[in-house]
């Protein structure tokens, strides 16, 4: 008997061509971590944890939004306000039916939803410290102590966005599914039928500025 291994939504998700110019407006680079919270899904997703993740960011004014894995393709959702959602749904097969049998097959459907809040750090100021540029003296030389000659941008600090929010797979047998040999008890893969798999993320990135 074969079982069918699911993967996670970054890979599973329509993409961008990676050969065509991106869409949206650059928005940030980020780099989060995943602490996995919920896993009952068992061996036939596989979950590692933590789940590292480095992508970029990009939006456009209509409300749509693309993420990407550094390296890898692109896939499209939405943003509003600040908070970005990226979901896809598929049925696959999990096993055949046999008709000699009377075995009717396994299907499933299995959602997968990455949602995530970006915020604007804001700069620390002389009120946090009492003295601008964390208390250190300008040496004689404005900005910073730099000299103006050097070429040196001293002036201009990145923006820091933080992220926060969740990833989590779903997957539930199709109406009229026959899953009970796919669950583990009886030598399948899944732990138990529905199943759900959920990371509860954390990052920071720095937004890329567009002149």
């Amino acid at each position: 008997m074969r079982w069918t291994l699911f993967a996670l939504p970054w890979l599973v998700l329509g993409c961008w061509g990676q050969t065509e110019e991106p869409p949206g407006e650059p928005v940030g680079t980020f780099k989060a971590v995943g602490f996995m919270v919920e896993q009952s899904c068992g061996a036939a997703v596989p979950a590692p944890d933590p789940l590292d993740l480095d992508f970029e960011l990009r939006s456009e004014s209509n409300g749509r939004a693309y993420w990407r894995k550094l390296g890898g393709a692109m896939f499209a959702g939405l943003e509003k306000d600040g908070e970005f959602t990226f979901q896809v749904s598929q049925s696959w097969m999990v096993l055949q039916p046999d008709r000699f049998r009377g075995f009717v097959g396994c299907s499933v459907t299995q959602r997968d939803v990455f949602t995530f809040v970006v915020e604007t750090v804001e700069p620390s100021t002389e009120a946090d410290g009492g003295v601008a540029d964390g208390g250190v003296e300008d040496g004689g030389v404005a900005d910073g102590g730099v000299d103006e000659e050097s070429g040196a941008d001293a002036g201009i600090e990145p923006t820091v966005l933080t992220l926060s929010g969740s990833q989590t797979t779903e997957i539930v047998p199709l109406t009229g599914s026959d899953c009970t040999p796919a669950v583990a008890a009886l030598g399948g893969p899944f732990l138990s039928l529905p199943c759900r798999v959920e990371y509860v993320l954390s990052g920071e990135g720095v937004a890329i500025n567009v002149e």
